[in-house]
């Protein structure tokens, strides 16, 4: 068969050429019939309002009509639930609209309000991280410490990491650090404790809980991607570094104590206790020796194991032979069942390891650490005279934890043959380990206003 192309060649036409005008057809025609339904849609499909629509009868919503700004958007995702998709998705509370960065930190300590703990919160936080204590004047004395000391470390590399502070204040009345330290008041299971109590941390667990709460209605509240719990007696010295939470092979952290002993016969006769409060689900040696501060850990964590922490400080606090074996460190101990009975993965570090504290003296460096604890006092003696002394529990008064005086500085130079109270020698490393936090706190405490004028609590 012949064809025609050009002026007077012809060719003969091949199956290719017949397969190609095919598909030119087919294309053809596809496009042509796209064209018509796009043209029929545009009459009759069913308009789209460009402002807003409106939904009735969702669940959750009382089956009331709800008018929807037009240019906002619902976000949607899909998951499997697999773990590794709902760690993703829980890091934070629910409700929370803005992805934290992962390596920000919300630091919280409890205090009762009590002129002691006030006088080392300032000092700690001189502006907001959480911390832990009662509202004695020995409490009050020491918030000026915790918070000016924190604020000194935000100036630093990596400062701008620790994000948020709350002082959670378990109190019937709010102190007179409402206005300078970031508080949450939570209502105290013990008022009795705003005069005076033998055990104000038994209110710990339930302060924290109530801010929780109150956290899981407002996620605001929660400024880190990590929650790192304190206690007002902490002289930060550096910023505290922290993993990426989204990081799923990344731990929290937390201090190893020596006199926390699950799964010593004697030692407090603990392993019984230990059973008891665990119901059994749990054995001694699984349990870890910490306690809640200091602890870096993730706000579903904490949110997790708080009610059963809460629950074994109560069932101690209710059992006269559990409060008289396990003592003054009986709620640590019930914090640490509530982390064995979750399987909250921690790691627990001790000195110079430890990326939180160090205690001087009993600690004679700094270390990896990021703050100090001075839960001892330090006594300088030489020929068996007292030359120089630092002890908390001498600052109890109103006064001291309102107008907070300079600390008395060690003497100096270091001098070979100083011995402390335990007549342990005072190493070179030691004192200067004891001058750096001494100085760190005079430093936070020449920020802190004089409060001598607020009213008197009634």
């Amino acid at each position: 068969m012949l064809g025609r192309r050009g002026a007077g060649r012809g060719e003969v036409v091949s199956t290719w050429h017949k397969i190609g005008a095919t598909a030119a057809g087919i294309v053809a025609g596809y496009l042509l019939g796209v064209a018509l339904m796009e043209t029929v849609d545009m009459f009759y499909a069913t308009p789209v309002n460009p402002t807003a629509v409106a939904l009735s009868g969702n669940p959750g919503q009382g089956g009331g009509a709800t008018k929807v700004g037009g240019k906002t958007i619902h976000s949607v995702l899909t998951s499997n639930g697999s773990p590794y998709q709902n760690f993703q998705g829980r890091i934070m509370p629910k409700g929370t609209n803005t992805k934290l960065p992962g390596d920000t930190i919300h630091s919280i300590f409890t205090c009762g309000g009590d002129y002691y703990q006030d006088f080392q919160s300032r000092i700690i936080s001189a502006r907001h991280a959480v911390a832990f204590g009662g509202s004695t004047s020995h409490q009050f004395t020491q918030e000026p410490c915790v918070y000016g000391t924190y604020k000194l470390v935000q100036k630093m590399p990596g400062g701008d990491k620790l994000t948020g502070f709350t002082r959670i204040l378990h109190r019937m009345k709010p102190d007179e650090l409402m206005d300078e330290i970031p508080t949450f008041r939570a209502n105290p299971l013990h008022p009795e404790c705003d005069e005076w109590c033998d055990f104000p941390v038994a209110d710990r667990p339930n302060a924290v809980k109530q801010w929780l709460d109150a956290a899981a209605k407002e996620p605001g509240m929660i400024k880190g991607a990590w929650i790192l719990l304190l206690e007002c007696d902490y002289v930060w010295m550096r910023p505290v570094q922290a993993p990426d939470a989204y990081d799923t092979s990344a731990v929290g952290f937390q201090f190893m104590f020596d006199y926390i002993m699950p799964e010593h016969p004697c030692r407090f006769a603990a392993v019984p206790f230990m059973n008891k409060l665990s119901g059994g689900r749990v054995e001694p040696k699984d349990i870890p020796r910490s306690g809640p501060a200091p602890v870096l850990i993730r706000y579903t964590d904490l949110a997790a194991l708080t009610p059963d922490w809460e629950r074994v400080t109560a069932a101690i606090e209710a059992d006269p032979e559990a409060v008289k074996q396990l003592d003054w460190v009986r709620e640590m101990y019930a914090w640490d069942i509530a982390l064995a009975l979750h399987n909250v993965s921690m790691v627990t570090e001790t000195p110079p390891h430890s990326r939180l504290i160090a205690q001087p003296p009993h600690d004679l460096v700094l270390g990896d650490a990021a703050m100090c604890h001075y839960t001892w006092g330090t006594l300088y003696f030489e020929n068996k005279k007292e030359i120089w002394k630092w002890e908390k529990r001498d600052y109890t008064s109103r006064e001291v934890a309102l107008k907070v005086p300079l600390l008395t500085m060690p003497p100096q130079p270091w001098k070979e043959g100083w011995v402390l109270q335990d007549n342990l020698p005072v190493t070179r490393e030691l004192h200067e380990l004891v001058t750096g936090m001494i100085g760190q706190m005079n430093k936070a405490i020449s920020t802190l206003p004089d409060l001598s004028n607020a009213p008197l609590r009634t």
